[in-house]
């Protein structure tokens, strides 16, 4: 086989020598580059795929050495680390595909196979003279190896790596095809310059299919990292809430009372006590209805007892009567008479959005006339708070009022956010402000 395999490489025509050594070069560099690439995926994920691939294409590197090495000496010992080497990168390969697919685990049987390249090349190289009947086993082992890595690849096209996948179960598919056509091509003096260029390509489609799975590795943790910052922010959002009621009673189950139980018993002295020490007990009293209301004011601004007794509804009336007494301003509500149902998370973050628009018109809209719209339909609850006040100089206004923290957009946002809502904020100069939240609630009305 010695003997006819050098004539089929062509070992004693200097020029083809020089120039299967020149495309050799080019491909191991090629490969080399993808090996350090998958070398440094795996380096940043830790993900055993990444790393098998490195692996694979350094053995596949050093198959091109070899065969760059038997090209230069006529050493028949690099033919026959050649062939070993081809077979256990075929090998790497398909591990790689099985590590990827269904999280594989190394078995002792599998050491059978990497005998396989190791025993037949013994055969191949040194005792058959025949290159057809030596290079048939060995190219049926190689491409069977990668149309199994193909397949496998095709078969775990998951939704988020579904074009990853495919392009890399194809590219090993057409390769492994591409395989059987190596005696043909190499007994008829046609596998150089083409057989390296193919293979060249089948390199680039594998690696472009390897850099789109970094891609969609890299979306799958930024999609779970941002699931996992929402629920804490949700949990955040809640445990506030949660302190927020918590002070809320404490103040009116204890404060208020003790303020209220004080006042009785200056009530009962006043009786007994002189007039001018009556005036002065007068004005104590007065003081401590100042408390009272408050410490009432601070228990309904920390947890309106309406949201939790009647709902968001009755509630948002509630707040807008209380801005338009206590702050003077100008606005109308228009609500339905009554709305789908809302878990208490999503009642709580509009309760909180439509408090912190009102507040903000308080400070900014200088006096304008507002109107809060509430709107619920195709399971979307639609809220708007908008003034007619002088609005935003420049957009860059509002970015950089929000990014300062003056109209709390940023943990209104967060709220609506966790519960898979939006808010969108539109003003232009002297044409007001308008804050649109939208939420998605259940389709079912309430009673």
């Amino acid at each position: 086989m010695t003997a006819a395999l050098a004539t089929q490489i062509q070992l004693a025509v200097p020029d083809a020598s020089l120039s299967e050594l020149a495309a050799a070069a080019f491909q191991a560099t090629i490969t080399a580059g993808l090996a350090l690439i998958c070398l440094w995926v795996w380096r940043r994920t830790r993900e055993p795929h990444f790393g098998w691939w490195a692996i694979a294409f350094a053995i596949y590197d050093l198959r091109v050495g070899a065969i760059s090495a038997f090209l230069a000496t006529g050493n028949r010992g690099w033919l026959f680390w050649h062939q070993v080497i081809t077979g256990w990168t075929a090998l790497a390969l398909l591990w790689a595909a099985f590590v990827f697919a269904h999280r594989a685990r190394w078995r002792r049987w599998y050491w059978g196979l990497l005998a396989f390249p190791l025993l037949w090349s013994d055969i191949a190289v040194n005792r058959l003279d025949n290159f057809t009947l030596a290079a048939v086993p060995a190219v049926l082992f190689i491409s069977a190896a990668t149309l199994w890595t193909g397949v496998l690849l095709l078969r775990h096209r998951q939704p988020a790596t579904r074009t990853a996948s495919t392009i890399l179960g194809w590219a090993f598919l057409i390769w492994g095809l591409h395989h059987l056509d190596y005696p043909i091509l190499r007994a008829q003096g046609a596998w150089l310059p083409w057989g390296y260029y193919l293979d060249i390509l089948f390199v680039l489609a594998v690696g472009a299919g390897i850099l789109l799975l970094v891609n969609a590795d890299l979306a799958s943790r930024l999609q779970a990292r941002t699931v996992e910052l929402e629920q804490l922010s949700q949990r955040m959002v809640r445990q506030h809430e949660d302190e927020r009621r918590r002070l809320s009673i404490a103040l009116h189950d204890e404060t208020a009372q003790v303020f209220a139980a004080v006042k009785m018993q200056l009530g009962v002295v006043r009786e007994r006590v002189t007039p001018d020490t009556a005036a002065m007990l007068d004005r104590a009293i007065t003081l401590f209805d100042d408390g009272i209301r408050g410490v009432r004011r601070v228990t309904h601004d920390l947890r309106p007892a309406l949201l939790d007794d009647l709902g968001l509804l009755p509630a948002l009336r509630s707040l807008v009567g209380e801005y338009v007494d206590r702050h003077r301003l100008r606005v109308t509500f228009d609500a339905p008479n009554d709305l789908p149902v809302m878990e208490g998370d999503a009642e709580v973050a509009v309760y909180r959005a439509v408090q912190e628009a009102l507040t903000n018109v308080s400070r900014h809209a200088q006096g304008a006339a507002a109107r809060v719209h509430v709107a619920a339909e195709a399971g979307v609850l639609r809220v708007e708070v908008s003034d007619d006040g002088p609005g935003l100089a420049t957009p860059d206004t509002l970015v950089r009022a929000d990014a300062e923290g003056h109209l709390g957009l940023t943990g209104m946002r967060e709220r609506i956010a966790a519960l898979g809502g939006a808010v969108r904020v539109e003003s232009a100069p002297g044409r007001g402000l308008r804050l649109t939240i939208t939420i998605p609630i259940a389709d079912e009305r309430a009673t």
